[in-house]
């Protein structure tokens, strides 16, 4: 999702009231993998956010719906990392469906004239825990984190490098870590309205029941005009703590 959002973030600005613009965004990502357990689990989300930024600044709501498919119990975090907490097979085949918690997240981004040509964003972001915990499709709890992130445009090409911290809140009966993360990779202009982003992307173990999660990222996305934006994304996992595959698509609207 990160690598796809980025894509689209490469859009042109659209013409708005004053310097700020209001962007939906809608999609859907289908990925499915075994997270170090013997039965695979298959994660549908339909996913949808609101952003309102200016140069500067970026504010973000977001809200997945959610299904949910096969034993264990898988949940996510802010990020939208996979959180394994519960590896029992004999538990019964079941399909969990509803909304998934709120994610809020803002960002400043530092002018790339002030650091001699490299771009900065600093990023906060909160996960409230709006997702039924009883359904399973929640830790009811909240996770907090922060993350930097560092480019440079080189031509059409445009390297980055991403490090971000996690604190996720512990449910009772159940042992959660906080967690690092680190992304590396680069976007490509291929033309005026065409753009590529690449990637590899890693977290740390979340929790005792899985490992750490590596994985390989990408993305491409069609720049329609100054109001549509279409992107589609793919993953392939690298350990078991990440999803096996994963693919999406993701369509971008500006409202004004």
């Amino acid at each position: 999702m990160l690598g796809a959002t980025r894509a689209v973030a490469q859009e042109p600005e659209n013409p708005s009231l004053g310097d700020w613009h209001l962007t939906g965004t809608a999609g859907v990502l289908d990925s499915d993998g075994n997270y170090g357990t013997p039965i695979n689990t298959n994660v549908l989300l339909g996913l949808s956010s609101l952003s309102l930024s200016n140069d500067e600044f970026k504010f973000t709501a977001s809200l997945p719906y959610m299904r949910i498919s096969g034993r264990g119990l898988v949940v996510f975090d802010a990020s939208g990392n996979p959180i394994v907490i519960n590896r029992r097979t004999n538990l019964p085949p079941d399909t969990r469906t509803g909304w998934g918690d709120l994610i809020l997240s803002g960002t400043y981004t530092i002018p790339s004239m002030i650091l001699s040509g490299f771009e900065t964003r600093l990023s906060g972001i909160v996960k409230v825990p709006t997702g039924p915990a009883r359904r399973r499709l929640s830790t009811g709890e909240a996770d907090v984190g922060m993350s930097v992130d560092v480019s440079r445009q080189f031509g059409a090409w445009t390297p980055f490098l991403t490090v971000g911290y996690m604190h996720r809140g512990e449910p009772a009966g159940f042992t959660l870590y906080d967690t690092t993360s680190v992304s590396a990779g680069s976007s490509y202009e291929i033309s005026s309205n065409l753009a590529a982003v690449v990637s590899y992307d890693f977290d740390s173990a979340d929790s005792p029941l899985v490992p750490g999660g590596h994985e390989l990222a990408g993305s491409l996305s069609w720049i329609r005009d100054d109001r549509w934006t279409l992107t589609g994304y793919g993953t392939v996992g690298l350990s078991a703590g990440s999803p096996d595959v994963g693919a999406g698509i993701l369509i971008s609207y500006g409202l004004n």
